[in-house]
């Protein structure tokens, strides 16, 4: 891809993916959305697709592991946070606060991505059912643009592990 694409300059995430080799599509929303059910809405696509990149923090971390998480999970979906503590052997974990997420990841809630954090210590999980998916269409890193890419692209960028992190329908 050329340094700017459809009219955006390279955020983080694309530059995270170019250096994986994983292929993508930049798709610009209408209006900035910060919802998975806007950008879904937006682009006209399911909302399943539209995955949501949520931070999780720690209670207890060990050698190898960071203080905080980022968990992807379709976007028609919740996260569970008992198949999160179990997926991360930690009770204790929750939702990050918004200026944690902001201060680990650079990104505003609402357009928090799967890769290009600003610190390089968060782990990636990925549910399960992404893997489902044709095509996942992750944050650009900011909220007027989106990245459309196949799931197993974006777990191998991501070198995230695959686990159960949905609540149950």
């Amino acid at each position: 891809m050329s340094k700017k694409d459809k009219g955006i300059a390279k955020t983080m995430p694309m530059r995270v993916l170019d250096e994986a080799g994983v292929p993508y599509e930049v798709h610009l929303h209408a209006h900035k959305q910060v919802t998975s059910a806007g950008v879904a809405a937006d682009l006209g696509v399911p909302a399943a697709q539209v995955v949501k990149a949520m931070v999780v923090q720690r209670s207890v971390h060990g050698p190898g592991q960071g203080e905080f998480a980022v968990m992807v999970v379709p976007g028609d979906r919740k996260l569970s946070l008992k198949k999160v503590a179990a997926a991360l052997g930690d009770k204790g974990v929750r939702l990050a606060a918004e200026r944690d997420v902001i201060r680990v990841t650079g990104y505003q809630i609402g357009s928090v991505s799967v890769a290009g954090f600003r610190r390089d210590d968060i782990a990636g999980y990925v549910d399960r059912r992404v893997l489902d998916l044709p095509q996942v269409i992750i944050s650009a890193g900011r909220p007027d643009a989106g990245l459309a890419l196949a799931p197993a692209g974006m777990v191998a960028a991501m070198a995230a592990q695959v686990a159960d992190l949905c609540e149950d329908e």
